[in-house]
C-alpha cells in the first residue's frame, strides 16, 4: 500500500503490519535497504558502505542460508565481536520527519552474546569491548539491546550517552526475531515481532543518528548472527 507521508514523499506500507514501511520514493527520502550494501569484513572500510569496528578477528559475510541476509561470526574469545554502523548520519527524529528502523536477526546464543540494534551516533564501541559487558553507546540513539548475563532484551533512548528512557521488550532466544521502530513525527513507538511493546516522547534527542549494528562474543565459544533482512527510510524533506 502505498502512503503519502509528506510533500514529495511516499512510502510502501505493509499489508499486514501498518507500521512497516518496505520502501520510500520521492523528494526528501534517505533510505537503506539491502541493495544499499550490506556490512562486510573490509578492515580499511574502503569497499562497503559500513563503518566495521573490529574486536578480535571476526568474519561478516553474504549469507547462503537461507531466510539470512548476511552473518556475522565473531571470534572465540570473550568481547570479540563487531561495532558496525552505516557511513553517514542520515536519521534525526525531527518534528514532523517520520523514520522506520526494521530488521530480523537470530544469534546462536541467547545469554552469553552482547547485542545491539537501531540508531546511534557515529561511535566505534557500541557495546563494551572489554572489562565488563555493558552498553557503550557515548552519544545519542534510538535501539535494541541485550547484555551477555541476560536474555531480557530493552528498547532504549540514549542522550549524551546517557539513558533517557528503556523499555522492556521480551526474552532473547535463538530464534530469529522482527526488531522496528517506527518514529511517527512525535512518538518513538517499538516492535517485537509486529507487537507494538511501547512508545515514548519524553526527552528525545534530535541529532542525527546511523544505522547500527553490534555482536560480541561472551564466553570462549564463537557467536553467530544472522540477519534475514534490513531497512531504514526517513521522510526527511
Amino acid at each position: 500500500m502505498l502512503s503519502k507521508i509528506k510533500d514529495g514523499s511516499y512510502v510502501l506500507v505493509s499489508d499486514v503490519y501498518s507500521h512497516r514501511w518496505l520502501d520510500g520514493f520521492g523528494t526528501g527520502i534517505s533510505k537503506h535497504t539491502p541493495s544499499s550494501g550490506i556490512p562486510s569484513d573490509d578492515t580499511t572500510n574502503e569497499f562497503s558502505s559500513w563503518v566495521m569496528t573490529e574486536t578480535g578477528t571476526n568474519t561478516c559475510v553474504n549469507s547462503v542460508t537461507a531466510n539470512s541476509l548476511f552473518t556475522m561470526t565473531t571470534g572465540a574469545t570473550e568481547y570479540n565481536g563487531y561495532s558496525s554502523q552505516l557511513k553517514g548520519e542520515a536519521f534525526a527524529a525531527g518534528s514532523n520527519k517520520p523514520f522506520y528502523v526494521g530488521g530480523r536477526f537470530s544469534i546462536n546464543d541467547a545469554t552469553q552474546s552482547d547485542f545491539l540494534f537501531g540508531l546511534a551516533e557515529t561511535d566505534t564501541t557500541l557495546t563494551a569491548a572489554s572489562a565488563a559487558h555493558a552498553i557503550g553507546v557515548s552519544g545519542a540513539g534510538f535501539f535494541f539491546a541485550k547484555i551477555d548475563g541476560s536474555t531480557a532484551i530493552s528498547f532504549y533512548v540514549y542522550s549524551g550517552g546517557a539513558e533517557v528512557t528503556s523499555i522492556a521488550v521480551g526474552t532473547m532466544d535463538t530464534d530469529l526475531h522482527d526488531y522496528e521502530i517506527y518514529f511517527d513525527g512525535q512518538f518513538v513507538n517499538v516492535y517485537f515481532d509486529g507487537v507494538k511493546v511501547g512508545c515514548t516522547d519524553t526527552s528525545l534527542p534530535t541529532v542525527a543518528t546511523t544505522v547500527s549494528l553490534s555482536a560480541r562474543c561472551g564466553s570462549g565459544v564463537a557467536r553467530i548472527l544472522e540477519c534475514a533482512w534490513l531497512k531504514a527510510i526517513q521522510a526527511a524533506s
